[in-house]
């Protein structure tokens, strides 16, 4: 997966605190990303980070309540698949092609990641494929 900067930088700073390099191509196919607080070098179970991340959501959720107390009560039924659909609506919304999410996020089918896509966005992609679709239809009728 294609990682931004920010990312980058904060997994090639993990890595160095854990004595490991910054260069991916000496990197073990087995070395988690996210490690355990052992130094036996493992990982944390999916779990885990699940619940690392509803605790943080918990904490932002509680920093925000008197202010903002909708957008507090969203935090708090947010999830890391929350985060995952985040990430692809503001992807999606900054200029990420369709392509690129859905190869980021492993969706089989292009379908899946369009839901992502707002209802401007969305109404556009099915308007493009509709004229290509003609187009092709129609090239399919010349050569008959």
């Amino acid at each position: 997966m294609a990682l931004p900067p920010l990312g980058a930088e904060a997994l090639f700073q993990s890595l160095g605190e854990r004595g490991l390099s910054r260069v991916p191509e000496q990197w073990r196919r087995n070395t988690p990303v996210v490690a355990n607080l052992d130094t036996d070098g493992g990982g944390i179970s999916g779990v885990r980070l699940w619940k690392i991340m509803k605790r943080f959501f918990g904490q932002a959720a509680d920093v925000m309540e008197v202010d903002h107390p909708a957008l507090a009560e969203k935090l708090r039924r947010a999830s890391p698949h929350w985060m995952r659909h985040t990430h692809a609506t503001h992807a999606l919304a900054h200029g990420a092609e369709l392509t690129t999410v859905r190869d980021n996020l492993r969706h089989a089918s292009i379908s899946t990641t369009s839901i992502y896509l707002h209802s401007d966005d969305l109404t556009r992609a099915q308007q493009m494929a509709g004229a290509f679709a003609a187009v092709k239809d129609t090239k399919s009728n010349q050569s008959a």
